[in-house]
């Protein structure tokens, strides 16, 4: 029987590529599965319940002043994780954050915070989620935004603001509707502002400081426990029509104003960035229909996400995601 040389080379370079560019990546892909068995920072974890195992790296503090203890995870390709999905780890539970995009696709990476929060509310009169309620990253916007309403034309009234992120889900989209209330910590607020579209995976809420009632439960940290009826749910409104209007790839160094739309006026700005406490621009100058960004001559801001949030005077917000890019090109 005659050997068919050419159809057992074209066998073998199949299975090693068909092309150059075929057989690098694949000679990628092996390096990544030998690095990935012998990390000695490889460990067992439960992503959404599921069992899996990552690599857990250290992040840099220098970006978030040590105020949050970030990580970054590697992940082979097969392994099912997204933004928003729920890991725990050491005993603790994290919320993915952030996903690289590799420009060769050997592997995932991605960014995850410490969950700080337990959120909780009933849902037929049972705490939601099986009764363990959802982890949420919590932030303090009083501190790291401008976190002040104005009265008048000078007098400034702190006004204390909570920035939170979690899981974006069925039970999460439905519960967290503007004017509803929640506990965080000893404290209960009432959400202002939800964003479902700038952090894919992620809900982001804007709350501000309420009044403990006495339907309140402390103990079990869920607000509005005893309250079974149906009269404190927040009136449909009409849809915002008002826009903010600005550079939405701002560079470094430069200075940008942001407007509010014709006809509406703003009570106060807000600027949200989650990727560091540090923020990375100045606020010049601020009035009731523009605010004044001055972003910082640093490259380690370039990528970053940033919100600037309007709170109209009629007690509704509006909001304009950016992301920071370099000097030039």
């Amino acid at each position: 029987m005659d050997i068919d040389y050419r159809d057992i080379y074209l066998k073998k370079m199949n299975r090693l590529g068909a092309s150059r560019y075929e057989r690098n990546l694949r000679h990628k892909q092996r390096e990544f599965v030998k690095y990935f068995e012998d990390a000695l920072n490889k460990e067992d974890c439960y992503i959404n319940g599921e069992y899996a195992q990552l690599v857990f790296q250290d992040h840099s503090q220098s970006n978030n002043k040590d105020l949050s203890d970030d990580k970054y995870i590697i992940a082979p390709n097969e392994t099912i994780i997204d933004i928003g999905s729920y890991i725990d780890w050491r005993d603790s539970e994290w919320l993915v954050f952030t996903e690289e995009f590799k420009t060769i696709p050997t592997h995932q990476q991605l960014k995850i915070k410490a969950v700080n929060w337990k959120l909780k509310w009933l849902v037929d009169g049972a705490v939601v989620n099986n009764g363990l309620g959802y982890g949420a990253y919590v932030q303090n916007q009083t501190l790291y935004t401008l976190g002040v309403s104005f009265s008048g034309d000078n007098i400034a009234i702190v006004n204390g603001k909570m920035m939170m992120y979690v899981q974006d889900n069925d039970d999460t989209r439905s519960y967290f509707t503007i004017g509803k209330r929640i506990f965080v910590g000893e404290n209960v607020y009432k959400i202002l502002f939800a964003d479902t579209v700038s952090r894919s995976g992620l809900i982001n809420l804007l709350m501000e400081e309420d009044t403990i009632t006495v339907y309140d439960n402390r103990e079990l940290h869920i607000a509005d426990y005893y309250n079974n009826v149906q009269e404190d749910q927040p009136a449909q409104v009409e849809p915002v029509m008002a826009t903010i209007s600005g550079e939405l790839k701002p560079r470094i160094s430069r200075t940008y104003i942001y407007t509010i739309s014709d006809g509406y006026e703003v009570s106060e700005w807000i600027i949200e960035s989650v990727d560091g406490v540090d923020q990375p621009m100045y606020t010049r100058e601020r009035d009731a229909l523009s605010v004044t960004l001055q972003f910082k001559d640093d490259y380690r801001y370039v990528g970053q996400t940033v919100n600037v949030i309007a709170k109209l005077t009629d007690g509704s917000f509006v909001s304009l995601p950016i992301r920071v890019i370099k000097k030039f090109g």
